[in-house]
């Protein structure tokens, strides 16, 4: 009897533990709760045109600029990283590094971006693919190709690097074509920016471009800096189209020698060694998605320079 009884009380634990087992699948079973996401620009459409009207006005102004590359995306993009839609809205400039993929979900955000202000420009590494400037076919097509995307989806014009002109006159003719095309293509509304150095560009076409981004992102200290900047001032570049680039990977070293933050350090340099027309930020999807990342420095960075 004490042996029946034994598995009875077994018997009870064990129907005990499957009615719990049982009970709490059911309490973790997952359901799709359907979300409604009201947009801003839904719940309040007046404050929101207010809003892009603000922004618009800014940029208007006369204000240290905020320029970026930007590695626009393919086709289909994953996630909001990829997308022109994405960026601080106060940016003034993105210049797009894969502009010869430019995309359809590249498109549709240039009305966003056309409706607060921010000019998007198609960008050419001449830097990066040195062949393209010594081979008049490969150039031709390339020019063609980036003109006709400006054109089509009403980029805001062109911005380019290059290389100094050491090669025996190939890359200078080529200098003067480069400039010429993208100028008559940009127009009188259009941009035309040159990142590098100004050697590469004809003395008779300083006048043509509209900004000057100097190398300054390989700059690792403030000697090396001021000397890039006198170098273009003896080129006759005014301060007004000078602009600091920092890479959100960079080093810096100040004045003292000591190590400082590469962001900051250039974009105090931006106003004490002028004021310059503005900074401008290579890497920015380096780390963009943290809460405390470079979505979050580059609007720290805005309001340093514009407080």
């Amino acid at each position: 009897m004490i042996y029946i009884k034994k598995i009875t009380v077994i018997q009870s634990f064990m129907i005990a533990a499957v009615a719990i087992l049982v009970s709490c699948s059911e309490w973790t079973d997952t359901e799709s709760i359907p979300v409604e996401s009201i947009h801003p620009w839904e719940s309040e459409p007046e404050l929101w045109e207010e809003y892009k009207a603000t922004l618009k006005d800014y940029k208007s102004r006369q204000h240290n600029l905020i320029y970026a590359r930007f590695e626009n995306s393919p086709e289909n993009p994953v996630s909001e990283k990829g997308s022109l839609r994405s960026l601080p809205d106060s940016l003034d400039i993105v210049s797009l590094t894969n502009a010869e993929n430019f995309s359809k979900s590249d498109a549709e955000d240039m009305a966003w971006m056309k409706s607060i202000g921010t000019k998007v420009l198609y960008q050419i590494d001449f830097a990066a693919n040195p062949d393209i400037l010594t081979d008049g076919q490969k150039l031709e097509s390339v020019l063609s190709r980036a003109a006709a995307t400006v054109l089509d989806n009403g980029l805001d014009g062109f911005s380019f690097t290059g290389l100094p002109k050491n090669d025996g006159g190939l890359t200078a003719a080529a200098s003067e074509t480069v400039v010429g095309r993208l100028s008559e293509a940009a127009g009188t509304d259009g941009l035309v920016v040159f990142e590098g150095d100004p050697v590469f560009i004809a003395d008779e076409d300083l006048g043509k471009i509209d900004l000057f981004v100097l190398a300054s992102e390989t700059a690792e200290n403030s000697f090396e800096l001021r000397n890039m900047v006198q170098d273009a001032r003896d080129a006759g570049i005014p301060d007004g189209k000078l602009i600091l680039a920092a890479d959100f990977n960079g080093i810096f070293y100040d004045d003292e020698n000591v190590e400082a933050d590469v962001l900051v350090s250039l974009a105090d340099y931006t106003v004490s060694l002028g004021p310059l027309a503005g900074m401008a930020l290579y890497n920015i999807e380096s780390d963009y998605y943290s809460l405390e990342g470079n979505w979050l420095t580059v609007r720290s960075l805005i309001s340093r320079l514009n407080p």
